[in-house]
């Protein structure tokens, strides 16, 4: 039986509407990476966590353990799966690759349908491998006609890529990555790319409320902050009950107001003395540069004090989006110096308590190939 505050988060759960689809859907959905992490008994004590607190959005992906997501996820619930909107992904680009593991996720996760299927993981590039004659759009659109899906989603490690996406293929749902870290360090996400799926009318899932796990010290706040930032689910990987009723309360709350956002930026943790707020005091070529070594290493390598497991996460997580190359061909392309960006930044004084020199410094040695370790 659930516990008191499951129906609490049950009762108070907010949905939102898939207009695509017809449906509509938990703001809270369960992310299916951190499966992976956990047995298929636990993972049924997840899934059951989750509906009772009013949960109805199951998001996995085929390539998460080559399918072990989808077949722990499908053994949960199973004889439940009408309880759910559920989707899957693929990385595949051909009509018949991605109908091939269409099937696949069908199989693994015990049903005849799925609501939404993603084309995971693409970029700029792809897009046009996507969108060919028998592309993969080519494939899931045949698939919707039969009656086995939905409709279509797209998630990237390349903001560029979700406008041309969105304006090329019929998108019901895009997921992109949204946490009061990484928003920081992409800022075209909630300044264009979010408010540019509104005005399509496709629906925003938020991933990586929680930066990969770096902000679990503020997870309450980083869930209602995602909502804050536009997304209009917020999908979370859990691995334990108590993590999915943590997550789901905070959902229930509602977003951040704006008072509870700068608080958040002043006051979290993980942003410290070091990560650049976008607040402005500097002038715009140093804060784009703090936005270049952002793209590098999310900000995450600040040559700081650390305990050993925040070490250890931090250098794990630092090169998720595998964008140092590209981030240092853009600071080359500027012409910037660091003795210029020195010059401009004098005198400026950073209402949060970094030392902007410093975090110069540092910064430009990351985006010139320089030894940082050094400074």
């Amino acid at each position: 039986m659930p516990d008191s505050r499951s129906q609490i988060a049950h009762a108070s759960m907010p949905t939102v509407d898939l207009p695509r689809l017809g449906r509509s859907v938990s703001r809270f959905g369960l992310g299916g990476f951190h499966q992976l992490e956990i047995t298929t008994d636990i993972v049924a004590e997840v899934v059951d966590a989750y509906l009772a607190c009013g949960g109805t959005y199951v998001e996995t992906a085929r390539g998460y353990g080559q399918g072990a997501s989808e077949e722990k996820i499908g053994r949960a619930l199973e004889g439940r799966r009408d309880r759910v909107v559920l989707v899957s992904k693929s990385g595949a680009a051909t009509a018949d690759d991605i109908r091939r593991d269409l099937e696949l996720s069908l199989k693994a996760l015990r049903t005849d349908r799925l609501d939404i299927y993603f084309f995971h993981g693409a970029t700029s590039d792809k897009l046009d491998r996507l969108t060919a004659p028998g592309g993969a759009v080519e494939g899931l659109t045949r698939a919707i006609d039969e009656g086995i899906l939905g409709g279509m989603g797209l998630s990237s490690h390349v903001p560029a890529t979700y406008g041309p996406a969105m304006e090329r293929i019929d998108l019901a749902v895009i997921l992109i990555w949204c946490n009061y870290l990484d928003n920081l360090n992409f800022p075209a996400i909630p300044e264009r790319i979010i408010p540019d799926a509104r005005r399509r009318g496709v629906v925003v899932t938020g991933m990586k409320p929680l930066a990969d796990g770096l902000l679990w010290r503020s997870a309450e706040p980083a869930a209602r902050y995602c909502l804050a930032a536009g997304a209009d689910v917020v999908v979370c990987g859990t691995n334990s009950p108590p993590q999915v009723r943590q997550i789901a309360a905070a959902v229930a709350a509602g977003p951040l107001d704006e008072a509870g956002r700068e608080e958040l930026l002043r006051t979290a943790p993980e942003l410290g003395r070091y990560v650049c707020r976008r607040c402005g005091r500097c002038p715009a070529e140093v804060m784009d540069t703090f936005r270049l070594e952002g793209e590098l290493d999310r900000q995450m390598v600040d040559y700081l004090p650390h305990d050993p497991a925040d070490y250890a996460l931090r250098q794990r997580l630092s090169g998720w989006f595998a964008r140092a190359d590209a981030a240092r061909a853009d600071f080359a392309a500027s012409g910037r110096t660091a003795d210029a960006l020195r010059a401009a930044a004098e005198g400026v004084a950073c209402p949060y308590g970094i030392d902007i020199p410093r975090k110069l410094r540092l910064a430009t040695a990351k985006l010139t190939g320089g030894e940082p370790q050094r400074v």
